[in-house]
């Protein structure tokens, strides 16, 4: 059972039939409302051995759904550990600065993927630098688009391990230290340039629309060690096939008010946060993304289309010498 489910469910009809909703907001609610009910079906399960029966309704496999999405991310988690390299990991955030958040809020479809696909370029033109690293990186990005109060955030999360492929291809460049990857001044500064080209390229009504200091101000990316990169995998994958916030975050939920805990990213005291229940549902629903678009993408020679890449790189750190037998003659 799901608290914050049935909560969305008892909702949803008023916001369906009074709020102006995307289609992508629309088809969540509807998806919620129905999951695990008759409107689904389901199936009848029978014991083989005590002929006993069973019977469970449908999911609806929503990834804004609060009941779904369990099986999907412990799935996710268990690929992602079993890629797990044997070397140190970092985890690299690249955060949109205030003034773009209500054109990103309002432009999805297009600036997600500015975020996912700049933020990336920026982490392999540094890393590319001799003077730093002077390799290929491979690295998964997660997108999250919430802070800590279901406010509009968007940021995507790297993983990234401590090392890359040398561009010829045969030698493994490590990160010359455990607990530093890449200078985070450079990286925001690249990503700032190339965000601000890829925006004036592709929309330039909308880079019109930004405030002209917001390509002047310090943009921010964070990065810290991960050790194994067990935790990080573990702590991203609660977003992998679900949204925003929890059950277990949630205090008390009625049809006037929601409280849920959060940690204060300043102190990192735990506090609540108390919202009416319309505010706490237009939050909630801000973080559906659009149809298609993913929220995991993987880069450089961590990419599907770069399994050759990927199989050298486990190659060199494994140091596996292929032995041949002698050629006859």
């Amino acid at each position: 059972m799901s608290a914050l489910a049935d909560w969305l469910a008892r909702q949803a009809p008023a916001w369906l039939d009074s709020h102006p909703l995307t289609p992508a907001q629309r088809r969540a609610l509807l998806a919620i409302t129905r999951c695990r009910t008759p409107a689904l079906g389901g199936h009848l399960y029978r014991c083989t051995d005590c002929t006993a029966t069973d019977f469970a309704y449908h999911s609806c496999h929503h990834r804004a759904c609060p009941r779904c999405g369990g099986a999907q991310t412990a799935e996710w988690t268990r690929r992602q550990e079993a890629r797990l390299l044997p070397v140190p990991y970092f985890l690299v955030t690249f955060t949109v600065p205030a003034a773009l958040r209500s054109l990103v809020s309002g432009n999805p479809e297009l600036l997600h993927d500015l975020l996912f696909r700049e933020s990336a370029a920026a982490l392999q033109q540094v890393a590319a630098e001799p003077r730093l690293l002077g390799a290929e990186l491979g690295f998964t990005g997660v997108l999250h688009t919430w802070g800590r109060q279901l406010q509009h955030h968007p940021h995507v999360h790297f993983v990234v391990p401590g090392g890359g492929l040398r561009a010829e291809g045969k030698k493994w460049n490590p990160a010359r230290q455990a607990d530093w990857l890449l200078p985070v001044a450079k990286l925001a500064a690249v990503f700032r340039r190339r965000f601000d080209d890829a925006l004036r390229a592709s929309a330039p009504a909308l880079h019109a629309a930004v405030p002209a200091g917001t390509w002047r101000s310090p943009w921010i990316v964070h990065s810290q060690p991960a050790g194994s990169g067990t935790n990080v995998v573990k702590y991203l994958a609660r977003y992998v096939g679900r949204t925003a916030i929890s059950d277990q975050r949630i205090v008390a939920a009625d049809d006037q008010t929601v409280r849920f805990r959060y940690t204060d990213s300043a102190t990192q005291e735990k506090k609540t946060c108390t919202l009416e229940a319309d505010e706490f549902l237009r939050r909630y629903l801000q973080h559906v993304l659009p149809p298609g678009q993913h929220r995991i993408r993987y880069f450089g020679w961590m990419h599907p289309a770069a399994k050759h890449r990927r199989m050298l790189v486990e190659t060199l750190l494994a140091k596996v010498i292929l032995v041949r037998p002698p050629l006859r003659r």
